[in-house]
């Protein structure tokens, strides 16, 4: 790896660690590109050949949630490498993150987000709560450009880990002072090839939004295999290891 490569990455780690997470770019383009285009291809709906992303979006944006349900359902054997896919496409960053032997998701997820204001929003919520390792980390990739409101939100570690200490001693979960905070929240806007990767502390969620578009992104979770697991084991997790 050349050192602008490593200054990069010195950079995403730093960022990383003081607000919990940061925005990261893809470094093997080519397998996040076969990544899109294997979802394009496996993904259920009407005339599928030669279509790109965008009409991907333009048709499930107006579809309800038990449509894209039964068209996720050939999406299965997709999922099947989408772990691999990936790691494979941020090897450096993990590397030096969690170094080579990690455990990872064995199936990482994909997630299809239509636009508007009747739609479910994502309340504020931290990966610890799912029984995942401290250790872990999570990189949230969307498979297309967001240039509008339609992307995640997190809050940075020091407000998150605040609002988790008041809230545990209060004994509430999701206060109105978190819920106030998500309606001031604006997602970024990020390029396609860039993603978003974070620790299992920052509170994190989505809100509604406006546009013509659906949104996709997939999401996977590792951890170095040296480090302990917590409920999450290897049920969930695989031995994986890094080549490059």
């Amino acid at each position: 790896m050349c050192i602008e490569n490593k200054m990069k990455h010195r950079f995403t780690i730093n960022q990383l660690n003081k607000n919990g997470y940061a925005v990261c770019k893809v470094e093997n383009f080519k397998i996040f590109k076969a990544l899109q285009n294997s979802f394009i291809k496996n993904i259920s709906f009407p005339n599928s050949k030669n279509k790109t992303i965008e009409d991907v979006r333009k048709y499930f944006a107006k579809k309800n949630k038990a449509e894209i349900n039964k068209s996720m359902i050939n999406f299965i054997t997709f999922n099947k490498n989408l772990s691999e896919l990936m790691v494979k496409s941020f090897p450096n960053l993990i590397k030096e993150l969690c170094g080579k032997e990690l455990f990872v998701q064995r199936r990482a997820h994909t997630t299809i987000n239509v636009p508007g204001k009747n739609q479910a929003k994502q309340v504020a919520h931290y990966e610890m709560i799912s029984g995942i390792s401290p250790f872990t980390y999570v990189i949230w990739a969307p498979l297309h450009e967001i240039n509008d409101e339609g992307g995640a939100y997190h809050f940075d570690l020091k407000t998150s880990l605040k609002i988790m200490k008041e809230e545990e001693k209060k004994g509430l979960v999701n206060s109105s002072r978190v819920l106030n905070l998500m309606g001031k929240k604006k997602p970024p806007k990020l390029k396609f090839g860039e993603a978003i990767i974070f620790n299992p502390f920052v509170l994190h969620g989505n809100i509604p939004f406006n546009s013509k578009l659906a949104r996709i992104a997939c999401n996977v979770r590792f951890q170095s295999s040296s480090k302990p697991l917590l409920q999450k084991n290897t049920d969930y997790l695989k031995y994986y290891r890094l080549t490059s």
